[in-house]
């Protein structure tokens, strides 16, 4: 038996973490106390690519980064005393602090993963529960939002992590696809391409930080049929390897977030969520933790992160 790639002794070893979750819920539930669930960590302020989408380099602005003695002290200051459930680390590129990777690992085993453009190999870390690796279309699509090359990268590092590392190794990769503009036509090959190396697939959109962007693909006709795409994907044979709920599917076809860039319905409460040096960001995980810079428009997010949330009745 296994529930999201967690064996029998694995949730029996961490039913005290699920109490928690449960009380957490509850408290919500019944008395709209707001505690962070989840984690959110930007491990990193340098990446080797410069994505066409990616909201992280409109914010950019400090070169430093913390050690690792001082990002265990935000680990202990800020997530676990908060008891966050699970974190996901983020960057730039996380995997160029291999060494921040491991401490988190060791800090939360189990409940870690990592969001990687895939580039570089990658690692058998012992305690990842497992790597987001960003897709973002067919070979010649992603290849124009990420960098000529990016595409082969990635997928001989995804293929080798999975060939090297046992039988199971397949389970520890999860595919990530940022839809936009330029690659909503390619869902159903990217679904097809990735299935055999990888555990499983979620789905988000593109979120603009300014008006007019081209990349977001607008609420109407285009975005519903990409949508329906995916949900008729997951009603004939991908069920389990499709991660977003039919729910959380159909909520992306509108404005679930809020107005302008105020977030009204988006439980951004429920993901605590930190920069390269540890300051806490606002109003979500894209946000910056300088009140200066830009900021996502809630109106028309397409993250699923929260979207997910919203979905399972938990809101802002």
């Amino acid at each position: 038996m296994e529930v999201m790639g967690r064996g029998f002794r694995q949730i029996i070893e961490e039913f005290p973490q699920y109490l928690r979750l449960l009380s957490k819920y509850l408290g919500y539930k019944c008395f709209n106390k707001r505690s962070p669930i989840f984690g959110s960590a930007d491990i990193i302020n340098v990446c080797n690519l410069h994505c066409g989408h990616c909201y992280w380099w409109l914010n950019r602005k400090e070169s430093e980064e913390l050690t690792k003695q001082q990002w265990k002290k935000v680990i202990e200051d800020k997530f676990k005393k908060q008891h966050i459930y699970m974190v996901t680390l983020v960057g730039g590129e996380p995997l160029l602090r291999q060494d921040v990777v491991e401490l988190f690992a060791e800090e939360f085993h189990r409940r870690v993963c990592v969001v990687t453009n895939g580039t570089f190999p990658i690692p058998n870390i012992p305690g990842i529960y497992f790597y987001w690796v960003s897709i973002d279309g067919t070979k010649n699509v992603h290849d124009i939002i990420r960098g000529n090359g990016s595409w082969d990268k990635t997928r001989k590092n995804v293929i080798n992590y999975v060939e090297k590392n046992g039988k199971m190794a397949w389970k520890d990769i999860w595919i990530s696809m940022t839809i936009n503009s330029q690659n909503y036509k390619t869902i159903g090959k990217v679904i097809e391409d990735w299935q055999e190396y990888s555990n499983k697939i979620a789905f988000q959109f593109h979120t603009p930080f300014m008006k007019n962007d081209p990349l977001w693909l607008p609420f109407g006709k285009e975005r519903d049929a990409a949508i329906d795409e995916i949900i008729s994907y997951k009603e004939n044979g991908f069920n389990d390897y499709i991660a977003n709920p039919k729910k959380n599917l159909a909520l992306m076809k509108k404005n679930w977030g809020g107005r302008g860039t105020t977030p009204i319905d988006c439980p951004t409460w429920a993901i605590l969520s930190v920069d390269h040096l540890g300051r806490e960001k606002s109003p979500c995980c894209i946000g910056s933790s300088d009140r200066e810079s830009m900021k996502p428009i809630c109106e028309d997010c397409g993250l699923g992160c929260y979207s997910v949330l919203v979905s399972y009745g938990m809101k802002g």
